[in-house]
């Protein structure tokens, strides 16, 4: 293939896809209207970067472009454009670093001597996405090495090693997850939140009819997250809701499911690890973390890197060097001692279309629909409407004074999102399955370097399961770990051209 062809048409043919799978097209006509705040809102147009006096150097990503461009490129070229940002190591030119703020935005006076550039535990901590996501290639998932220290990040820069301090039991440190299927993941969390929240203003409603409580149970997609009561008075009772927080939103993204969506993890990740500022987030024109430079981020520039992320493809089963039929056995015996229960192999999408920005992100992360970037998710390998994840993306607690290894996170704190609810540092949101196969070392710490000894750490509500798998025979529980190292991210092509606008059916619509 071409050294120009699309990303996604090759990688769908890794996928072993027919090229009919990117058949549909949503082109827009060129001359179509836009709303008037388009061309004059809270987005800047395309600008190419300089370093700012004092700075003989060049930036690392010059470049930056407004929505209404992004919106106006097919997606493999904007899929380019943020492969292109998820690889670059930003430098001071770009506005790396964030010498008067901490990792949350909040103010600190810079400190020359306990504040440079790089700070391992508290961040910034690395120059590029790929830094941490880059196995089996950018976008997966991290080696040890690449743990973060979450929660260190709202802290004065940690720059010295103190005696007889231990990092990991003083902040929460976290492996990094894969991101190939994220748009669907993403797509999942949307339509589970709509259906609980309808399920809870039914209850509310009827409530306020009948003058009397009523309980609800909270369903959806075969995952029943508790029950809550509704009250005439129009208040809500969530003390029986688990798995979720009480606004019922699905958070997907995280060990421990912070994040609502692919553009909220990505704002908040540019600015924790690398220092890089998003307008909609730190306002057009400002300079909060005092480096000298404005604008590090446009919405089309944050635009680009999450749909490079939400298009990345789904993982796929894959038997090379491995034995099939024990692979086969395998699947069925995870089934049969339970650890289907949570880790369920499919959720069914109720739509496959995928825009950007998801219309209920929060404050600081830019949620206008009017100018959303679409693209159906069958062109990253979805097939059917069913996401074959291995995950309910429900919070459960899977440690116990006899498996402690996921009980050991030292704070449970607010975390940083747009959640306002404390996680119960034994919770987690069970992992999503479909990577295993070349996602190691795994657990939540990445400490764990068997997928044997991340199954037996298993605990509390999975203890049942992890009982029934020790009780197997060594030739079915080697079984079990086969099924699961075929579950891989693909390989993608080679970083493509981003500035090469080749024409294709990989095109896209905007609008609400």
């Amino acid at each position: 293939m071409h050294r120009l062809s699309f990303l996604v048409v090759a990688a769908l043919c890794l996928l072993g896809l027919p090229l009919s799978a990117i058949a549909e097209p949503f082109a827009i006509p060129p001359n179509e209207a836009r709303p008037a705040h388009m061309e004059k809102g809270p987005d800047l147009s395309d600008f190419v970067r300089s370093c700012p006096p004092g700075f003989n150097d060049t930036p690392a990503m010059p470049m930056h472009y407004g929505q209404e461009s992004i919106l106006n490129m097919p997606l493999n070229r904007v899929f380019a454009l943020g492969q292109q940002t998820f690889v670059t190591n930003f430098n001071a030119c770009d506005g790396a670093g964030r010498p008067a703020t901490t990792g949350t935005g909040v103010e600190r006076t810079p400190d020359p001597v306990m504040g440079p550039r790089f700070t391992r535990v508290s961040a910034p901590e690395t120059s590029s996405c790929a830094g941490c996501h880059n196995q089996p290639q950018p976008g997966g998932a991290g080696d040890f090495a690449a743990n973060v220290f979450v929660l260190a990040q709202a802290a004065d820069p940690v720059s010295r090693i103190i005696l007889n301090e231990d990092f990991s039991n003083t902040w929460d440190e976290r492996n990094t997850l894969g991101m190939f299927g994220s748009g669907a993941i993403e797509m999942l969390g949307r339509q589970m939140t709509t259906d609980l929240q309808n399920e809870q203003q039914g209850a509310i409603t009827s409530a306020e009819a009948s003058g009397k409580s009523v309980t609800v149970n909270l369903l959806t997609k075969g995952v029943s997250f508790g029950a809550l009561t509704a009250n005439p008075d129009g208040s809500v009772d969530t003390d029986a809701v688990v798995g979720v927080d009480p606004d019922l939103v699905i958070k997907p993204f995280s060990r421990k499911g912070v994040f609502r969506s692919l553009r909220e993890f990505t704002v908040t990740a540019m600015n924790q690890h690398h220092g890089m500022q998003a307008v909609e987030r730190f306002g057009t024109g400002t300079d909060p973390d005092e480096d000298g430079v404005t604008n590090e981020l446009l919405i089309g520039d944050i635009t680009a890197v999450t749909i490079f992320q939400a298009a990345l493809p789904v993982p796929i089963v894959s038997t090379q060097g491995l034995d099939r039929t024990m692979a086969a056995h395998g699947a069925e015996v995870f089934n049969q001692v339970g650890c289907a229960g949570c880790h369920l192999p499919t959720l069914p999408l109720t739509s496959s279309q995928f825009c950007d920005p998801d219309p209920q992100n929060p404050a600081g992360t830019f949620n206008d629909t009017s100018q959303s970037y679409c693209f159906n998710l069958s062109q990253t390998g979805i097939s059917g409407k069913s996401v074959a994840a291995y995950t309910d993306l429900k919070r459960h607690v899977i440690c116990d004074s006899n498996k402690p290894h996921y009980c050991n996170e030292p704070a449970s704190p607010l975390q940083a999102s747009d959640s306002n609810y404390a996680i119960p540092n034994n919770q987690f949101l069970t992992a999503k399955l479909w990577d295993t196969g070349n996602s190691g070392p795994w657990g939540h710490r990445g400490d764990l370097d068997t997928i044997y000894a991340a199954i037996t750490a298993h605990g509390g509500e999975a203890t049942d399961s992890e009982t029934e798998f020790e009780a197997l025979s060594n030739s079915d529980q080697l079984a079990v770990v086969t099924f699961l190292k075929t579950l891989q991210m693909p390989l993608l092509p080679p970083n493509q051209d981003p500035n090469v606008n080749t024409p294709g059916q990989n095109s896209v619509h905007s609008g609400g």
